[in-house]
């Protein structure tokens, strides 16, 4: 009798210790059971001096490593419903029945928490307020990779962007295409042991008149490069970054990964290695001394390269689609500027 009283308590012991550790550690069964007792009336609902209907509408303007916030003008009187596009022109226009001044060109961010988030870009012509506002908007990761590039667009109008090098290239790409901006997509190769993450890296080339040269923008990192004050296409930061003599300038200061979910299909996940590369200027460099090796220009059917004849072999053994050029023509094709390859 006295083994089946001590067998009964142990096994109830058992239960009420199982019950308390869910109720402590569950967040879900918790709430469940919470929800449950104020349903029937054995607790008394949270009251809590706040609420939704508290939260106000905020706005701020984004441009390099800056934000600022902006006041909605009660003095505007023509202002439009915002434009369901990414990129509008400047003007006056409303959020929540609010009036604001978007005549400044640059990445402007309106929300009203637990409602609505916004943001577009005001573009006429400013080619560095567009690359710093995509910046802005995209951060490292992959959970946008597949994507099209409508669909960016459209997941770019309330939130952030989360894509790999490439990705983010190509969607830059399509939007200076769009107003008829002369770019083109870029990529580089190391030389040094291959693995599975960290053979190479995608950026792009903006031709711009202004300096009469193509200039090399890293969108996945926000930076562009510059020498004795003048940015630097691809061909000339692959000779500053093995001589080591180069500023880098970033475009934004936004956060720098999706750590979150950031994962490769088996789970695996790539915060430790996007942090070890992106987290100061220092490990950036150090890592662009690892894949600013071998720089190679897509064209129409191939990809160009050019690089020391004694690793031609296996560089192209990395993909069948990498030619070898000879310098010299390597440089008369892609940056003579009365060429037809130097981008669309």
């Amino acid at each position: 009798m006295n083994k089946k009283i001590i067998a009964a308590g142990s096994l109830s012991f058992i239960i009420i210790f199982s019950v308390f550790y869910t109720l402590q550690n569950d967040t879900d069964v918790r709430n469940s059971v919470r929800e449950s007792l104020i349903e029937t009336g054995l607790k008394e609902p949270i009251s809590r001096p706040y609420s939704q209907d508290d939260n106000t509408p905020q706005a701020y303007f984004a441009y390099q490593t800056s934000i600022n916030q902006i006041i909605a003008d009660r003095s505007l009187v023509d202002s439009e419903p915002l434009p369901d596009e990414l990129l509008i022109l400047p003007g006056h226009y409303v959020f929540q029945n609010l009036n604001y001044d978007l005549t400044k060109e640059g990445l402007y961010r309106f929300y009203l928490p637990e409602i609505e988030n916004q943001q577009r870009i005001v573009f006429n012509g400013d080619v560095d307020s567009l690359l710093s506002s995509i910046a802005w908007i995209y951060s490292h990761g992959n959970s946008d990779n597949n994507k099209s590039i409508k669909e960016l667009y459209d997941k770019a109008l309330h939130s952030k962007i989360f894509g790999t090098c490439d990705n983010i290239s190509h969607w830059i790409k399509h939007v200076l295409d769009d107003h008829q901006i002369k770019s083109r997509v870029v990529q580089t190769l190391t030389v040094e042991n291959w693995n599975s993450y960290n053979n190479g890296h995608t950026m792009i080339e903006i031709y711009r008149s202004d300096f009469s040269k193509w200039v090399l923008y890293d969108l996945d990192n926000n930076a562009y490069f510059s020498a004795n004050q003048i940015p630097l296409s691809l061909l000339e930061f692959h000779d500053a970054v093995s001589k080591e003599n180069y500023n880098i300038h970033f475009l934004a200061d936004d956060t720098k990964n999706d750590i979150s979910n950031f994962k490769e299909n088996n789970g695996y996940d790539y915060a430790f290695v996007a942090e070890s590369i992106n987290s100061n200027e220092d490990t950036l460099r150090d890592w662009y001394h690892r894949v600013i090796q071998v720089i190679i220009i897509p064209d129409i059917d191939n990809n160009y390269y050019f690089y020391d004849q004694k690793h031609r072999e296996r560089i192209e053994s990395y993909s069948n689609q990498y030619k070898f050029l000879e310098y010299e023509e390597f440089i008369q094709i892609f940056y003579d500027q009365d060429t037809s390859k130097n981008g669309n």
